[in-house]
Protein backbone atom coordinates (compact mmCIF):
# COMPACT_ATOMS: atom_id res chain seq x y z
CA UNK A 1 0.00 0.00 0.00
CA UNK A 2 0.94 3.63 -0.52
CA UNK A 3 1.36 5.81 2.74
CA UNK A 4 1.49 9.56 2.42
CA UNK A 5 2.30 11.43 5.99
CA UNK A 6 2.24 15.22 7.04
CA UNK A 7 3.18 17.10 10.37
CA UNK A 8 0.23 18.91 11.20
CA UNK A 9 -0.30 21.82 13.88
CA UNK A 10 -1.32 20.69 17.29
CA UNK A 11 0.80 17.59 17.31
CA UNK A 12 -1.31 15.67 14.76
CA UNK A 13 -0.20 13.84 11.53
CA UNK A 14 -2.22 13.57 8.36
CA UNK A 15 -1.79 9.86 7.05
CA UNK A 16 -3.15 8.85 3.42
CA UNK A 17 -3.09 5.50 2.64
CA UNK A 18 -4.03 4.00 -0.61
CA UNK A 19 -4.54 0.18 -0.74
CA UNK A 20 -3.79 -2.10 -3.29
CA UNK A 21 -7.02 -3.48 -5.61
CA UNK A 22 -5.89 -7.27 -4.76
CA UNK A 23 -5.64 -6.59 -0.56
CA UNK A 24 -9.18 -5.16 -1.21
CA UNK A 25 -10.31 -8.22 -2.56
CA UNK A 26 -9.17 -10.59 -0.50
CA UNK A 27 -10.97 -8.46 2.23
CA UNK A 28 -14.15 -8.79 0.58
CA UNK A 29 -13.79 -12.43 0.00
CA UNK A 30 -13.46 -12.72 3.96
CA UNK A 31 -15.98 -10.43 4.53
CA UNK A 32 -18.24 -12.25 2.63
CA UNK A 33 -17.35 -15.39 4.59
CA UNK A 34 -18.40 -13.52 7.42
CA UNK A 35 -21.60 -12.29 6.38
CA UNK A 36 -22.76 -15.41 4.96
CA UNK A 37 -22.71 -16.94 8.28
CA UNK A 38 -24.95 -14.30 9.48
CA UNK A 39 -27.11 -13.50 6.44
CA UNK A 40 -30.01 -16.19 5.17
CA UNK A 41 -30.63 -16.83 1.92
CA UNK A 42 -33.05 -19.56 0.50
CA UNK A 43 -31.27 -22.15 -1.06
CA UNK A 44 -28.35 -21.72 0.56
CA UNK A 45 -27.24 -23.06 4.29
CA UNK A 46 -25.90 -20.33 6.20
CA UNK A 47 -22.26 -19.45 5.46
CA UNK A 48 -22.21 -21.23 2.10
CA UNK A 49 -24.18 -18.65 -0.45
CA UNK A 50 -21.47 -18.06 -2.70
CA UNK A 51 -20.18 -14.51 -2.92
CA UNK A 52 -21.69 -13.54 -6.40
CA UNK A 53 -25.20 -14.34 -4.45
CA UNK A 54 -24.44 -12.95 -1.70
CA UNK A 55 -23.29 -9.75 -3.26
CA UNK A 56 -26.56 -9.67 -5.21
CA UNK A 57 -28.39 -10.10 -1.92
CA UNK A 58 -27.30 -7.96 0.19
CA UNK A 59 -25.28 -5.10 -2.46
CA UNK A 60 -21.74 -4.44 -2.79
CA UNK A 61 -21.86 -1.37 -0.34
CA UNK A 62 -22.97 -3.24 2.40
CA UNK A 63 -20.56 -6.55 1.80
CA UNK A 64 -18.26 -3.58 1.23
CA UNK A 65 -18.50 -2.03 4.55
CA UNK A 66 -17.88 -5.43 6.47
CA UNK A 67 -14.82 -5.43 4.90
CA UNK A 68 -13.99 -1.93 6.00
CA UNK A 69 -14.29 -2.98 9.59
CA UNK A 70 -11.46 -5.29 9.47
CA UNK A 71 -9.18 -3.91 6.36
CA UNK A 72 -9.24 -0.11 8.16
CA UNK A 73 -7.73 -0.79 11.42
CA UNK A 74 -5.20 -3.32 10.16
CA UNK A 75 -3.57 -0.83 7.24
CA UNK A 76 -3.56 2.11 9.83
CA UNK A 77 -2.02 -0.39 12.40
CA UNK A 78 0.61 -0.95 9.53
CA UNK A 79 1.09 2.45 8.39
CA UNK A 80 2.14 3.70 11.83
CA UNK A 81 4.43 0.84 12.14
CA UNK A 82 6.07 1.89 8.50
CA UNK A 83 6.16 4.93 9.43
CA UNK A 84 7.19 4.75 12.69
CA UNK A 85 4.30 6.70 14.54
CA UNK A 86 3.63 7.02 18.25
CA UNK A 87 -0.10 7.98 18.33
CA UNK A 88 -1.48 8.75 21.60
CA UNK A 89 -4.99 8.71 20.93
CA UNK A 90 -7.88 7.23 17.93
CA UNK A 91 -7.90 8.95 15.03
CA UNK A 92 -10.10 10.64 12.80
CA UNK A 93 -10.78 8.62 10.04
CA UNK A 94 -12.02 9.47 6.37
CA UNK A 95 -13.09 7.60 3.60
CA UNK A 96 -11.93 9.59 1.00
CA UNK A 97 -12.60 7.07 -1.93
CA UNK A 98 -13.00 3.39 -2.59
CA UNK A 99 -12.32 2.66 -5.92
CA UNK A 100 -8.81 3.03 -4.95
CA UNK A 101 -9.19 2.37 -1.67
CA UNK A 102 -7.87 5.37 -0.13
CA UNK A 103 -8.21 6.40 3.60
CA UNK A 104 -7.34 9.15 5.15
CA UNK A 105 -6.47 9.31 9.41
CA UNK A 106 -5.93 12.12 11.22
CA UNK A 107 -3.50 10.75 14.22
CA UNK A 108 -2.81 12.71 17.67
CA UNK A 109 0.76 12.09 18.48
CA UNK A 110 2.75 13.14 21.00
CA UNK A 111 3.61 16.66 21.77
CA UNK A 112 6.54 18.68 21.00
CA UNK A 113 8.57 20.74 23.70
CA UNK A 114 11.64 23.18 23.54
CA UNK A 115 12.02 24.68 26.91
CA UNK A 116 14.56 26.91 25.10
CA UNK A 117 17.23 28.60 26.79
CA UNK A 118 15.36 27.98 30.73
CA UNK A 119 18.64 27.72 32.46
CA UNK A 120 18.56 31.60 32.14
CA UNK A 121 15.30 31.65 33.46
CA UNK A 122 15.17 34.43 36.58
CA UNK A 123 12.56 35.21 38.73
CA UNK A 124 14.07 36.86 42.25
CA UNK A 125 11.73 35.61 45.32
CA UNK A 126 9.73 37.73 47.85
CA UNK A 127 10.66 38.11 51.50
CA UNK A 128 7.89 36.98 54.44
CA UNK A 129 6.53 39.55 56.01
CA UNK A 130 4.74 38.95 59.00
CA UNK A 131 2.70 42.53 60.30
CA UNK A 132 1.67 42.62 63.99
CA UNK A 133 -2.14 43.21 62.29
CA UNK A 134 -1.90 39.82 61.19
CA UNK A 135 -1.51 38.05 64.38
CA UNK A 136 -3.79 40.02 66.24
CA UNK A 137 -6.25 39.29 64.13
CA UNK A 138 -5.38 35.59 63.91
CA UNK A 139 -5.99 35.74 68.06
CA UNK A 140 -9.21 37.83 67.51
CA UNK A 141 -10.30 34.70 65.06
CA UNK A 142 -9.03 32.23 68.48
CA UNK A 143 -10.74 34.28 70.71
CA UNK A 144 -14.18 34.25 68.24
CA UNK A 145 -13.77 30.80 69.34
CA UNK A 146 -15.07 31.42 72.67
CA UNK A 147 -17.12 34.24 72.52
CA UNK A 148 -20.32 34.59 73.65
CA UNK A 149 -23.63 35.97 71.96
CA UNK A 150 -25.97 38.11 72.91
CA UNK A 151 -29.01 39.14 71.38
CA UNK A 152 -29.25 42.84 70.27
CA UNK A 153 -31.83 45.27 69.34
CA UNK A 154 -30.23 47.01 66.55
CA UNK A 155 -29.72 46.61 62.64
CA UNK A 156 -26.99 43.80 61.76
CA UNK A 157 -23.44 44.85 61.57
CA UNK A 158 -20.06 42.93 61.11
CA UNK A 159 -19.20 40.14 63.31
CA UNK A 160 -22.77 39.67 64.02
CA UNK A 161 -24.39 36.43 64.29
CA UNK A 162 -27.86 36.17 62.57
CA UNK A 163 -30.71 33.45 62.78
CA UNK A 164 -32.96 33.57 59.83
CA UNK A 165 -35.39 31.81 57.51
CA UNK A 166 -33.76 31.99 54.00
CA UNK A 167 -34.93 31.32 50.38
CA UNK A 168 -32.23 31.62 47.69
CA UNK A 169 -32.42 30.98 44.22
CA UNK A 170 -29.66 31.41 40.86
CA UNK A 171 -30.75 31.98 37.54
CA UNK A 172 -31.18 28.36 35.61
CA UNK A 173 -31.21 25.92 38.78
CA UNK A 174 -34.72 24.58 38.48
CA UNK A 175 -35.19 23.95 42.56
CA UNK A 176 -34.83 27.39 45.39
CA UNK A 177 -32.30 26.18 48.02
CA UNK A 178 -34.07 26.97 51.79
CA UNK A 179 -33.48 26.92 54.94
CA UNK A 180 -35.32 27.69 58.69
CA UNK A 181 -33.42 28.79 61.63
CA UNK A 182 -30.12 29.02 59.94
CA UNK A 183 -27.60 30.67 62.01
CA UNK A 184 -24.17 32.60 60.34
CA UNK A 185 -21.49 35.29 61.25
CA UNK A 186 -21.16 38.08 58.88
CA UNK A 187 -17.63 38.54 58.35
CA UNK A 188 -15.98 40.89 56.28
CA UNK A 189 -13.80 38.50 55.12
CA UNK A 190 -15.90 35.72 54.55
CA UNK A 191 -18.64 34.16 52.32
CA UNK A 192 -21.93 32.96 53.46
CA UNK A 193 -23.95 30.94 51.12
CA UNK A 194 -22.67 32.99 48.34
CA UNK A 195 -20.47 36.08 47.40
CA UNK A 196 -22.20 39.45 47.82
CA UNK A 197 -24.62 38.18 50.33
CA UNK A 198 -23.40 38.71 53.62
CA UNK A 199 -22.34 42.70 52.52
CA UNK A 200 -26.76 43.01 51.64
CA UNK A 201 -27.32 41.17 55.52
CA UNK A 202 -25.63 44.42 57.08
CA UNK A 203 -28.01 46.90 57.87
CA UNK A 204 -31.27 44.83 58.29
CA UNK A 205 -32.67 44.63 61.50
CA UNK A 206 -34.95 41.47 62.89
CA UNK A 207 -37.96 41.56 61.05
CA UNK A 208 -38.92 40.84 57.15
CA UNK A 209 -39.05 39.04 55.12
CA UNK A 210 -36.56 40.99 53.09
CA UNK A 211 -36.12 40.84 49.15
CA UNK A 212 -32.21 40.99 47.75
CA UNK A 213 -31.52 40.22 44.46
CA UNK A 214 -27.83 40.61 42.83
CA UNK A 215 -25.56 39.41 40.04
CA UNK A 216 -22.82 36.80 41.33
CA UNK A 217 -19.23 37.40 40.24
CA UNK A 218 -18.43 37.45 36.26
CA UNK A 219 -15.43 35.22 37.71
CA UNK A 220 -16.68 33.99 40.08
CA UNK A 221 -14.82 29.92 40.96
CA UNK A 222 -18.13 27.97 39.53
CA UNK A 223 -18.56 28.63 36.29
CA UNK A 224 -22.09 27.13 36.35
CA UNK A 225 -22.94 29.95 38.81
CA UNK A 226 -20.83 32.77 37.41
CA UNK A 227 -22.33 36.10 36.28
CA UNK A 228 -25.65 34.59 37.02
CA UNK A 229 -28.38 36.34 39.10
CA UNK A 230 -28.94 35.37 42.64
CA UNK A 231 -32.28 36.05 44.29
CA UNK A 232 -32.90 36.00 48.24
CA UNK A 233 -35.58 36.35 50.73
CA UNK A 234 -34.72 36.48 54.42
CA UNK A 235 -36.61 36.95 57.56
CA UNK A 236 -34.57 37.74 60.59
CA UNK A 237 -35.48 36.15 63.45
CA UNK A 238 -32.61 37.26 65.99
CA UNK A 239 -29.38 39.60 65.86
CA UNK A 240 -27.04 38.41 68.29
CA UNK A 241 -23.97 40.24 68.81
CA UNK A 242 -20.43 38.78 70.03
CA UNK A 243 -18.61 39.08 73.39
CA UNK A 244 -15.08 38.18 73.08
CA UNK A 245 -12.61 36.93 75.89
CA UNK A 246 -10.17 38.88 77.52
CA UNK A 247 -6.40 38.25 75.94
CA UNK A 248 -4.99 37.38 79.23
CA UNK A 249 -2.97 34.77 80.73
CA UNK A 250 -6.24 32.93 82.34
CA UNK A 251 -7.73 32.84 78.99
CA UNK A 252 -4.27 31.51 76.96
CA UNK A 253 -4.23 28.47 79.88
CA UNK A 254 -7.93 27.65 79.29
CA UNK A 255 -6.95 26.38 75.47
CA UNK A 256 -5.68 23.46 77.18
CA UNK A 257 -2.12 23.40 74.80
CA UNK A 258 0.19 23.93 77.11
CA UNK A 259 0.29 28.04 77.16
CA UNK A 260 1.92 29.43 80.58
CA UNK A 261 0.65 32.84 79.46
CA UNK A 262 -0.80 35.24 76.91
CA UNK A 263 2.80 36.12 75.98
CA UNK A 264 3.47 32.04 75.05
CA UNK A 265 0.13 32.11 73.21
CA UNK A 266 0.84 35.15 70.98
CA UNK A 267 4.52 33.52 70.14
CA UNK A 268 3.19 30.38 68.99
CA UNK A 269 0.37 31.88 66.49
CA UNK A 270 3.83 34.22 65.46
CA UNK A 271 5.50 31.08 64.93
CA UNK A 272 2.59 29.00 62.99
CA UNK A 273 1.59 32.12 61.02
CA UNK A 274 5.39 32.64 59.22
CA UNK A 275 5.48 28.98 58.55
CA UNK A 276 2.15 29.48 56.75
CA UNK A 277 3.08 32.41 54.97
CA UNK A 278 6.31 30.48 54.25
CA UNK A 279 4.11 28.22 52.65
CA UNK A 280 2.35 30.21 50.85
CA UNK A 281 5.35 32.37 49.57
CA UNK A 282 6.82 29.10 48.12
CA UNK A 283 3.51 28.04 46.26
CA UNK A 284 3.25 31.42 44.85
CA UNK A 285 6.85 31.63 43.18
CA UNK A 286 6.89 28.11 42.06
CA UNK A 287 3.24 29.18 40.04
CA UNK A 288 5.05 31.89 38.62
CA UNK A 289 8.30 30.16 37.99
CA UNK A 290 6.50 27.56 36.03
CA UNK A 291 4.34 30.02 34.33
CA UNK A 292 7.65 31.80 33.52
CA UNK A 293 8.87 28.35 32.08
CA UNK A 294 5.89 27.62 30.04
CA UNK A 295 5.67 31.72 28.21
CA UNK A 296 9.30 30.93 27.43
CA UNK A 297 8.98 27.57 25.82
CA UNK A 298 7.46 26.42 22.95
CA UNK A 299 4.67 23.77 22.96
CA UNK A 300 2.74 21.74 20.66
CA UNK A 301 0.54 19.21 22.31
CA UNK A 302 -2.42 17.62 20.76
CA UNK A 303 -6.20 18.87 21.77
CA UNK A 304 -6.85 15.35 23.67
CA UNK A 305 -4.39 16.34 26.34
CA UNK A 306 -6.46 19.24 27.56
CA UNK A 307 -9.99 16.89 26.69
CA UNK A 308 -8.83 14.61 28.84
CA UNK A 309 -7.77 17.14 31.39
CA UNK A 310 -11.18 18.41 31.45
CA UNK A 311 -12.45 14.38 32.10
CA UNK A 312 -10.29 14.02 35.04
CA UNK A 313 -11.26 18.00 36.44
CA UNK A 314 -15.42 17.13 35.93
CA UNK A 315 -14.80 13.25 37.75
CA UNK A 316 -13.04 15.17 40.31
CA UNK A 317 -15.87 18.19 40.77
CA UNK A 318 -18.36 15.52 40.70
CA UNK A 319 -17.15 13.43 43.25
CA UNK A 320 -16.57 10.57 40.02
CA UNK A 321 -20.17 10.70 39.20
CA UNK A 322 -19.24 10.88 35.49
CA UNK A 323 -18.31 7.07 35.94
CA UNK A 324 -21.83 6.45 34.82
CA UNK A 325 -24.71 8.82 32.07
CA UNK A 326 -27.10 8.61 35.31
CA UNK A 327 -24.79 9.83 37.70
CA UNK A 328 -23.04 12.17 35.24
CA UNK A 329 -27.10 13.32 34.03
CA UNK A 330 -27.74 13.70 37.86
CA UNK A 331 -24.90 16.02 38.67
CA UNK A 332 -25.65 18.49 35.97
CA UNK A 333 -28.85 18.48 36.72
CA UNK A 334 -27.53 19.59 40.11
CA UNK A 335 -25.08 21.96 38.99
CA UNK A 336 -28.34 23.41 36.39
CA UNK A 337 -26.05 23.15 33.31
CA UNK A 338 -25.07 21.28 30.53
CA UNK A 339 -22.10 19.02 29.74
CA UNK A 340 -21.11 21.84 26.91
CA UNK A 341 -21.26 24.67 29.19
CA UNK A 342 -18.97 22.79 32.21
CA UNK A 343 -16.84 21.42 29.50
CA UNK A 344 -15.86 24.98 27.89
CA UNK A 345 -15.85 26.40 31.26
CA UNK A 346 -12.97 24.19 32.15
CA UNK A 347 -11.26 24.57 28.49
CA UNK A 348 -8.79 27.45 29.79
CA UNK A 349 -7.64 26.04 32.99
CA UNK A 350 -7.14 22.81 31.47
CA UNK A 351 -5.18 24.09 29.11
CA UNK A 352 -2.96 25.39 31.29
CA UNK A 353 -2.72 22.48 33.44
CA UNK A 354 -1.44 20.49 30.47
CA UNK A 355 1.05 23.53 29.10
CA UNK A 356 2.68 23.48 32.85
CA UNK A 357 2.46 19.51 33.01
CA UNK A 358 3.98 19.78 29.69
CA UNK A 359 6.77 21.75 30.47
CA UNK A 360 7.94 20.40 33.69
CA UNK A 361 7.83 16.55 32.20
CA UNK A 362 10.00 18.41 29.61
CA UNK A 363 12.39 19.75 32.73
CA UNK A 364 12.39 16.35 34.31
CA UNK A 365 13.95 14.80 31.01
CA UNK A 366 16.36 17.42 30.31
CA UNK A 367 17.65 17.33 33.58
CA UNK A 368 17.57 13.87 33.64
CA UNK A 369 16.01 13.54 37.37
CA UNK A 370 14.74 10.26 38.67
CA UNK A 371 12.84 9.18 41.60
CA UNK A 372 14.16 5.80 43.32
CA UNK A 373 12.55 2.81 44.61
CA UNK A 374 14.25 3.95 48.35
CA UNK A 375 12.27 7.61 47.56
CA UNK A 376 8.76 5.84 47.02
CA UNK A 377 9.15 3.46 50.37
CA UNK A 378 10.64 6.61 51.79
CA UNK A 379 7.34 8.45 51.48
CA UNK A 380 5.23 5.58 52.25
CA UNK A 381 7.10 5.33 55.17
CA UNK A 382 6.15 8.75 55.83
CA UNK A 383 2.53 8.80 55.35
CA UNK A 384 1.92 5.47 57.52
CA UNK A 385 3.81 7.44 60.46
CA UNK A 386 1.69 10.58 59.91
CA UNK A 387 -1.15 9.08 59.63
CA UNK A 388 -1.13 6.58 62.52
CA UNK A 389 1.83 8.73 64.40
CA UNK A 390 4.97 7.03 65.33
CA UNK A 391 4.20 5.11 68.40
CA UNK A 392 1.39 3.07 66.29
CA UNK A 393 1.15 -0.68 67.34
CA UNK A 394 2.02 -3.11 64.63
CA UNK A 395 -1.40 -4.04 63.42
CA UNK A 396 -2.59 -0.68 63.14
CA UNK A 397 0.04 0.62 61.46
CA UNK A 398 0.09 -2.59 59.11
CA UNK A 399 -3.64 -1.58 58.06
CA UNK A 400 -2.30 2.08 57.40
CA UNK A 401 0.42 0.28 54.91
CA UNK A 402 -2.24 -1.16 52.56
CA UNK A 403 -3.51 2.35 52.05
CA UNK A 404 -0.59 3.27 50.49
CA UNK A 405 1.58 0.42 49.42
CA UNK A 406 -0.17 -0.73 46.40
CA UNK A 407 0.85 -0.17 42.87
CA UNK A 408 -1.37 2.40 41.99
CA UNK A 409 -0.40 4.86 45.24
CA UNK A 410 3.44 4.50 44.61
CA UNK A 411 2.87 5.35 41.02
CA UNK A 412 0.78 8.47 42.24
CA UNK A 413 3.73 8.87 44.79
CA UNK A 414 6.08 8.35 42.42
CA UNK A 415 4.78 11.01 40.12
CA UNK A 416 4.23 13.78 43.10
CA UNK A 417 7.80 13.52 44.29
CA UNK A 418 9.31 13.72 40.58
CA UNK A 419 7.08 16.52 40.12
CA UNK A 420 8.07 18.46 43.40
CA UNK A 421 11.94 17.54 42.47
CA UNK A 422 11.47 19.27 39.09
CA UNK A 423 9.84 22.20 40.98
CA UNK A 424 13.04 22.14 43.16
CA UNK A 425 15.00 22.53 40.39
CA UNK A 426 13.44 25.19 38.68
CA UNK A 427 13.91 27.06 41.72
CA UNK A 428 17.71 26.92 42.08
CA UNK A 429 17.86 27.86 38.47
CA UNK A 430 15.11 31.01 38.58
CA UNK A 431 16.33 31.99 41.98
CA UNK A 432 19.91 32.67 40.91
CA UNK A 433 21.54 36.47 40.75
CA UNK A 434 19.94 37.73 37.11
CA UNK A 435 22.92 37.87 34.51
CA UNK A 436 20.18 40.23 32.24
CA UNK A 437 17.44 42.12 34.77
CA UNK A 438 15.80 43.54 31.34
CA UNK A 439 15.55 39.85 29.61
CA UNK A 440 14.70 38.17 32.93
CA UNK A 441 12.00 41.57 33.20
CA UNK A 442 10.58 41.03 30.00
CA UNK A 443 10.26 36.87 30.67
CA UNK A 444 8.29 37.27 34.11
CA UNK A 445 5.80 40.32 32.24
CA UNK A 446 5.21 37.36 29.08
CA UNK A 447 4.60 34.74 32.62
CA UNK A 448 2.11 37.19 34.24
CA UNK A 449 0.52 37.84 30.74
CA UNK A 450 0.21 33.62 30.10
CA UNK A 451 -1.12 33.96 33.78
CA UNK A 452 -3.74 36.28 33.65
CA UNK A 453 -4.85 34.56 30.32
CA UNK A 454 -5.20 31.12 31.34
CA UNK A 455 -6.87 31.23 34.59
CA UNK A 456 -5.70 29.22 37.09
CA UNK A 457 -5.77 28.50 41.24
CA UNK A 458 -2.01 27.53 41.64
CA UNK A 459 -2.08 26.33 44.91
CA UNK A 460 -1.21 23.08 43.85
CA UNK A 461 2.23 22.37 42.04
CA UNK A 462 1.35 21.04 38.63
CA UNK A 463 1.47 17.32 37.69
CA UNK A 464 3.43 16.04 35.35
CA UNK A 465 0.70 12.91 34.59
CA UNK A 466 -1.64 15.59 33.28
CA UNK A 467 0.68 15.45 30.28
CA UNK A 468 1.23 11.74 29.87
CA UNK A 469 -1.71 9.53 27.92
CA UNK A 470 -4.49 10.94 30.18
CA UNK A 471 -4.81 13.76 31.05
CA UNK A 472 -10.83 21.68 38.16
CA UNK A 473 -16.43 22.27 36.77
CA UNK A 474 -16.77 22.97 40.44
CA UNK A 475 -19.16 22.31 42.12
CA UNK A 476 -22.08 24.64 42.75
CA UNK A 477 -21.83 26.46 46.14
CA UNK A 478 -23.92 25.63 48.37
CA UNK A 479 -26.57 28.77 48.24
CA UNK A 480 -28.15 28.08 51.61
CA UNK A 481 -26.55 30.63 54.50
CA UNK A 482 -24.11 27.93 56.20
CA UNK A 483 -21.92 27.40 53.41
CA UNK A 484 -18.39 29.21 53.24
Amino acid sequence: MAITAERLPRSLISLEIEVEADRVEASMDKAARRLSARVRIPGFRPGKAPRSILERHVGRGALLQEALEELIPSVYNEALESEKIDAIAQPEFDLKSTEPLVVSATVPVRPQIDLKEYTALRAPKQTVDLTDEQVQETLTNIRRRYATLEPVDRPAQWNDHIRADVTVSVEGQAEPHEEHDAEFALREDGVVSLPGFAERMIGLARGGPYDITFDLPADYAGPELAGKKASYRITVHEVKGEILPELDDEFAQSLDEGFENAAALEERVRTDLRSELERRTRAAYQDEIVDLLVATAELDYPEVLVEREIDRQIDRESNHASHTQEGLDRWLEAIGSTLDEVRDGLRETADLAVRRALALGELVLAEKLEISDADVQAEVDRLVAQLTGEDADETRANAARQLFDTADSRDSIRNQLITQRALDRLDEICSQAEEDPDAAASARRGSRRRRGARAGDGDEPPATEAAADQPQATEPADAGPDAD
